[in-house]
């Protein structure tokens, strides 16, 4: 009896792998062969790890390439508020396109010149349709009605700031 299981699984090794090899999608064919009920327990704790390698060298992969697309340089992209104007909304984003920071400083004016809130952001940029950026969320509940000044200051170690600014307007609505 052992006799007939090594010769099915060196039968076995010898078809699967050029099924898998030639087929047009060896992924799709491997969870067909592990689903398949002639396939035996053994085989498919094989095949469901080769399947769970697969799938994490497949993710490791598309972030390198996300991470080749994204634009690392130390660079001033575009930078505004969102919604603008914030109509009924009490917490605009200001996103930031800066390549990779050391940190950057927020400051919020209104329209009388007085700092209403500043912040500075020192984690990681997030990658947003392929571009490094970085995102703030207006935290103040007071929020004043009219326009508001901000100013944006991005930093990096051994190289010139790189500064930006812009108008955020707020329409309040009811009382």
């Amino acid at each position: 009896m052992n006799g007939i299981k090594s010769f099915t699984w060196f039968l076995a090794a010898m078809l699967f792998p050029p099924v898998c090899l030639f087929a047009q999608n060896p992924g799709k064919r491997l969870y067909e062969i592990h689903n398949s009920t002639s396939t035996p327990v053994i085989y498919k704790q094989i095949l469901r790890q080769h399947m769970d390698r697969r799938e994490r060298t497949d993710k490791l992969r598309a972030n390198a390439r996300l991470a080749k697309a994204a634009d690392l340089v130390f660079k001033l992209g575009r930078v505004y508020a969102v919604p603008n104007p914030a109509v009924g909304v009490k917490h605009p984003v200001i996103h930031i396109e800066a390549g990779l920071a050391d940190k950057i400083e927020i400051k919020i004016y209104d329209f009388a010149g007085k700092l209403i809130e500043e912040a500075v952001l020192i984690e990681p940029p997030a990658l947003i349709k392929g571009v490094c950026s970085y995102e703030y969320k207006f935290m103040s509940e007071d929020t004043p009605n009219g326009a508001c000044n901000y100013t944006v200051k991005a930093y990096k170690n051994g190289k010139q700031p790189l500064e930006a600014a812009g108008r955020l307007i707020f329409v309040k609505m009811g009382n």
